[in-house]
């Protein structure tokens, strides 16, 4: 399928989610159709099914995470990859029930994170031992620890069975060579974890990174939307300039509506582009892709209605000048 064929199955699915109840607010609607693009279900039906996953979630979990636009985000990967909602929920429990309650709070999102992960990863058995060793080797010093990444890579190296040692070998090879470009090397320790994840050499994706990079002194969508540690992403990913003119072609033809907060556009039309594409993107990685993405827009949702809030409140109380 072509991008303006997935743009088309994308506002199917968008509009298939905000016509019925109960539904996620627009943000989750969009990023979970974006999830459902190669699923070969009516629109329709496949919204109906994320509806019944949202449901079982919420039954299973309760108010533990996911909670809110995550929660929809969840059950339409489940869907998207045929999952059962009790293998998620077995592998969550499994996982909070292999740990002291210290180390299970260590746990992003109480393990659901995680799981999802692992369901997604790996077909049959859901590697729980596999990814405690990993993510314990995995681990970054405490101060700059981040359970949320260190949970995401960890689950995917392990649901596709990688040795942890090779994992932290190969991370490192990948770092010196993005912290010897001047261009690069704040985002080595990123450019080092997915060239890992995606077994990239890390030369040829510096190659295509320094080809994006000077592509933004020529293209002005690049500088607009581009910034470099998304080029590190995206030439570990493998995609070119003309994949991220590609990229923004889609986001212009996006419809008003798409959230534009925390750049979602940009990152809605990248999972649109790279849908499908063999070698590029698998079921764990857009996932991957899809919560990043959510998550940050969400963050940047409550800072901006925070400052909104108290600067209201400043400026009635006569101390806003």
């Amino acid at each position: 399928m072509s991008d303006t064929d997935y743009l088309q199955r994308l506002e199917a699915l968008y509009q298939a989610f905000r016509d019925g109840r109960p539904r996620p607010d627009s943000l989750a609607s969009w990023l979970s159709s974006a999830c459902l693009l190669t699923h070969d279900s009516d629109p329709q039906a496949l919204v109906a099914l994320v509806r019944a996953k949202h449901e079982e979630i919420k039954a299973g979990v309760g108010w533990r995470s996911p909670t809110g636009a995550l929660r929809w985000l969840y059950a339409a990967m489940l869907a998207q990859n045929d999952i059962p909602v009790e293998r998620f929920l077995a592998a969550r429990r499994a996982l909070r029930d292999c740990l002291s309650w210290y180390e299970r709070s260590k746990l992003y999102a109480g393990g659901s994170r995680a799981a999802l992960m692992l369901c997604v990863g790996s077909s049959e058995d859901t590697p729980i031992e596999q990814f405690l060793e990993m993510r314990a080797r995995l681990s970054p010093p405490w101060w700059r620890s981040n359970a949320a990444i260190t949970d995401t890579y960890a689950a995917i190296h392990a649901a596709r069975g990688d040795d942890p040692s090779e994992v932290l070998a190969q991370r490192e090879a990948a770092e010196a060579v993005f912290r010897a470009h001047p261009r690069s090397r704040g985002h080595a320790r990123d450019g080092g974890k997915m060239c890992a994840l995606l077994k990239v050499d890390p030369q040829e994706a510096m190659a295509r990174f320094e080809a994006l990079d000077a592509a933004r002194e020529i293209h002005k969508p690049l500088r607009r939307y581009g910034f470099r540690q998304r080029y590190v992403q995206w030439a570990i990913q493998g995609l070119s300039v003309e994949d991220a003119l590609a990229i923004d072609a889609v986001r212009q033809a996006l419809p008003r509506s798409t959230p534009t907060i925390a750049d979602a556009r940009t990152a809605l039309a990248h999972l649109v582009h790279t849908a499908g594409r063999s070698g590029l993107q698998d079921g764990a990685l857009s996932a991957m892709d899809a919560v990043i993405a959510a998550q940050t827009a969400m963050m940047v949702s409550v800072i901006t209605a925070s400052t909104v809030v108290t600067t209201a409140s400043s400026s009635s109380n006569g101390s806003g000048a």
